[in-house]
């Protein structure tokens, strides 16, 4: 073999190794932002059937309707209020409204609160800890959503990707939560009397 053969085979080797270096490279992008796009996608399902699954606990312990159950949550957690707590978002019938839900309180508290619902104090606890929980469970899946969301978009921004994906970037998630906190948002004005 002549030097010249040897350099020409070698520069082709060079040219393909670089070529398939460059296409996995490619296939490598496009993989991650599918994986990224369906796990945003898959995400907003969870958020749905956890706001759902809320409601549905409500209404298999106390064998009630869902519009029962709606209100005895605003109820609830409009009560609970009071107690300061964590913020959380709660559905009622008709908006979804902000509220603050707390921990159990007093037992003079709970009484009070139980006999306005015409119910049992056992039955008002369980279902308190319930709404708790699930709010907690709500709050998180959109904390989720969000973050996938973001992870998205910053890989499709990046600047080695964004010639390949840039125009993949999934829509910002719109957030579950009370008309208090959208006005909020918009006016860049809160009221003082967030209790």
């Amino acid at each position: 073999m002549s030097g010249g053969m040897i350099k020409g085979l070698i520069g082709a080797a060079v040219g393909l190794g670089s070529l398939l270096i460059i296409v996995l490279w490619v296939c490598g992008v496009f993989n991650t932002e599918i994986a990224l796009a369906n796990r945003y996608d898959a995400q907003a399902n969870v958020v749905e059937t956890t706001l759902d699954t809320m409601r549905k606990t409500i209404m298999n312990q106390h064998n009630c309707t869902k519009e029962w159950a709606d209100k005895f949550i605003a109820v609830v957690a409009q009560q609970a209020s009071g107690r300061g707590g964590n913020k959380a978002v709660v559905p009622d019938n008709n908006a979804v409204a902000g509220v603050a839900v707390a921990g159990a309180g007093t037992s003079l508290q709970i009484g009070r609160e139980s006999e306005a619902l015409g119910i049992p104090q056992e039955l008002y606890l369980k279902l308190a800890n319930s709404i708790e929980g699930k709010l907690a469970e709500f709050k998180r899946s959109q904390d989720v959503q969000t973050d996938i969301w973001r992870e998205h978009k910053t890989f499709c921004q990046n600047v080695y990707h964004s010639w390949l994906i840039g125009s993949k970037i999934k829509p910002k998630p719109e957030m579950i939560s009370s008309d208090l906190t959208k006005e909020a948002i918009l006016t860049k004005k809160v009221s003082d009397n967030l209790l």
